[in-house]
């Protein structure tokens, strides 16, 4: 059942086995400042006390409403299903270990009704890794506040390999109706990095420089997991996935409202970006190969060579 109202804003929160940190990012959402907004929650099929914890929060607050898949359908695709299932004009996703900071909400709608232009209020945000550190950058310099969609393409693809603490554009306010534009989640691996790239071509973005929420990276080091994670029963492979990658990035430009001219400085800046992915993933798998494989780490190889320190 939808609600009577619809609400400015909607966070669509997909869990799986949230049981740890669910209640942390829900109060965080439900303790905004900015009260006209919905929270729309896709359980995974959980298999702890999820389930349970999100029926108590359900019963006592009327904005939240909970769904749950009767299967694990997947990353991609519950992040999807939560999507369709809000109704806010402006939308985010939240993780289920996630968390905002109470003025998150109010100071993101304010910047996108100061510019209705915009598609997208990134802000400042902290990065917590699986073993409590905490990081978080103040990035001077340009963003993706151009009119140019040549110019906010380079910038994502730059920041795309700039580091993870220097900017967080899928995990922010958005405008519905780009959003639904979009292919939104492809069932495809690097599928973050597609979309943020396409929202970059688009339309502008704005950014409030203020650290308002927090994200919590726990994803798998091994690849094959994550590609699991991502869609259940997947035969990714490394190599598959990088290539399903590149073409969704260059469909992305075939398909954009974008002059001749323009359509070919953006493949050429994506061909650049392409290249220096694949030779990080080469590399890594190289380094992979050597130490799981051959046995050879860095310790070892430096005794078969007699190199001290």
């Amino acid at each position: 059942m939808l609600p009577e109202h619809r609400p400015r804003v909607s966070f669509a929160v997909p869990v799986y086995n949230e049981e740890r940190s669910i209640r942390r990012c829900l109060d965080s959402i439900l303790g905004q400042s900015f009260a006209d907004f919905e929270v729309v929650v896709c359980d995974n099929a959980s298999t702890d006390r999820t389930r349970e914890i999100l029926a108590d929060y359900a019963a006592r607050d009327r904005r939240m409403r909970v769904f749950r898949n009767d299967v694990n359908i997947g990353l991609i695709r519950n992040f999807n299903r939560a999507f369709d299932l809000t109704q806010g004009a402006l939308f985010r996703w939240v993780g289920g270990d996630d968390w905002l900071e109470p003025e998150y909400t109010a100071r993101c709608v304010a910047a996108l009704d100061a510019d209705p232009g915009a598609i997208v209020a990134t802000s400042g945000f902290a990065l917590h890794d699986a073993d409590g550190t905490c990081r978080s950058e103040e990035f001077v310099g340009e963003r993706l506040e151009s009119e140019s969609s040549v110019r906010r393409f380079a910038r994502m693809l730059w920041f795309l390999h700039a580091g993870a603490t220097k900017y967080e554009p899928l995990y922010s306010l958005m405008r519905r109706e780009a959003l639904a534009r979009t292919g939104r989640i492809r069932p495809i691996p690097y599928n973050d990095y597609v979309l943020v790239s396409e929202l970059s071509l688009a339309g502008r973005f704005v950014h409030v420089p203020s650290l308002l929420f927090h994200r919590t990276l726990r994803a798998p080091t091994d690849r094959k997991v994550l590609f699991e994670r991502l869609m259940p029963g997947s035969s990714w492979a490394l190599g598959g996935a990088f290539l399903g990658m590149a073409r969704a990035q260059l469909s992305v430009i075939r398909e954009a409202p974008l002059s001749t001219g323009e359509r070919a400085r953006c493949y050429a800046t994506v061909c650049r970006y392409l290249a220096r992915e694949a030779w990080e993933i080469c590399h890594a798998g190289i380094v992979s190969f050597r130490r799981d494989r051959l046995r050879l780490t860095r310790v070892r190889l430096r005794q078969l060579f007699g190199v001290r320190g």
